[in-house]
Formats: C-alpha cells, sequence, structure tokens
C-alpha cells in the first residue's frame, strides 16, 4: 500500500467519524500524505547527509524551510515519489553549498546576508504567502491574511533566533542553512517556483499541469 492510499483510507474513516464533508476528507488526506511523506524524506536526507558529512546543514535547512512551510504553503509534485527525489537532492544541493559558504561569510559579512536575505523573503511572503495547492486550497481572504500573519510570524522567530546564534561561535555556523532554508522555502511560493516545480514534475515523469 503506497503513502498516498494509506492517507485516503485514513482520511476516510476520520470523515465518517467526524461527519465531514469530501472538500475537508481531502484536505485531511493532502496534510497525512504530506505528513507521512515528509516522515520518510526526512530519513533519507538524514541518512545521506550524515554519510556526506553535511548533517548539520541540510538538517538545519530541512527544518528551517518545513517550519516556514506549514504557515506559507507552496507547490507539490504531482506524486510522492517525485517529492521525495526532488526534495533530497534540492537539500543535500542547498547543504553542501551551505558548507562551502560557511568560512566565507562571516563577521560583518554574515550579518549582511542576514538583512538582506531577510528583507527579501519577508517582502516575498507579503507579496505571494500563502501558497495554496489544488488540494488545499485558500478559499477566503480571512483565512489568506491568517496564514500570510503566521508566515511573518516564524520569520521573525528566526530572525531573533539567527541574531542569538551569532553571538555564539560555536553554533554560528547554522545561521547561513537558517537563510537559505528560509530563501529556499520562500522561492516555493513564488510564480518562477510554480514553474520550476512543475518542470522538476515533469522531468520525474509527472503531468505536464
Amino acid at each position: 500500500m503506497s503513502i498516498h492510499d494509506l492517507s485516503c483510507r485514513c482520511a476516510a474513516y476520520l470523515a465518517q467519524q467526524l461527519e465531514a464533508d469530501q472538500i475537508k476528507e481531502n484536505r485531511m488526506a493532502f496534510g497525512l500524505e504530506l505528513l507521512l511523506g515528509e516522515i520518510v524524506k526526512l530519513f533519507f536526507i538524514i541518512a545521506l547527509a550524515y554519510a556526506l558529512g553535511i548533517l548539520p546543514e541540510v538538517l538545519t535547512i530541512t527544518v528551517t524551510a518545513g517550519i516556514l512551510r506549514l504557515a506559507s504553503g507552496g507547490e507539490h509534485c504531482s506524486a510522492y515519489y517525485r517529492c521525495l527525489i526532488g526534495g533530497t537532492a534540492c537539500f543535500l544541493l542547498l547543504g553542501w553549498i551551505a558548507h562551502i559558504l560557511n568560512p566565507v561569510l562571516i563577521g560583518t559579512g554574515l550579518w549582511l546576508t542576514v538583512v538582506i536575505a531577510s528583507l527579501l523573503v519577508g517582502g516575498i511572503i507579503g507579496q505571494y504567502a500563502p501558497g495554496d495547492t489544488e488540494n488545499k486550497p485558500i478559499n477566503t481572504e480571512a483565512e489568506r491574511i491568517k496564514f500570510k500573519k503566521w508566515s511573518l510570524l516564524v520569520l521573525f522567530l528566526y530572525i531573533v533566533i539567527m541574531i542569538i546564534l551569532m553571538q555564539f561561535e560555536t553554533v554560528s555556523l547554522l545561521v547561513l542553512p537558517m537563510l537559505i532554508g528560509m530563501l529556499e522555502q520562500a522561492f516555493t511560493i513564488t510564480p518562477w517556483g510554480y514553474r520550476f516545480l512543475h518542470w522538476v514534475d515533469r522531468v520525474l515523469g509527472g503531468s505536464e499541469t
């Protein structure tokens, strides 16, 4: 049984118990599939990142992007295995980039990068968040405003955390991965991010939509 089938069966059972309509059942199935898929994907990412010696960077990027995604939304590939392949490759590549750049961006350079990246992510959230999908549409303006506020709150908390981390040399190396995770997730809610993910979906054998 695939993760999709398991999620649909669980959602159907929950919907029956809660007397939920089809729209809510679809949302529950979508959420369960995402949760189970992310758990499996995280396992693969951690295992490969550990083997490559970039676990701290990759794990920080993955968690940072994942938490922001809960509030800001964004597009997905049309099938789980494509999300698994694409997401794993993406986070490993970004973790490797962070590992290479960390020794370069120190002191003033890191502070400047934090300011620029935070302003950029804030602007993207203000313009495009939340990014809805076919399975999880944003139906009302009130709902859109709510998720946008949550996204900005997460960004604010990230900024506070990064400022604190930069005060301690031993953990300041996590700041750049946090920035990369923020930027990665922000990109996925832009029109360019949607088009890129659709392209990845087609390359991995998905539909033309």
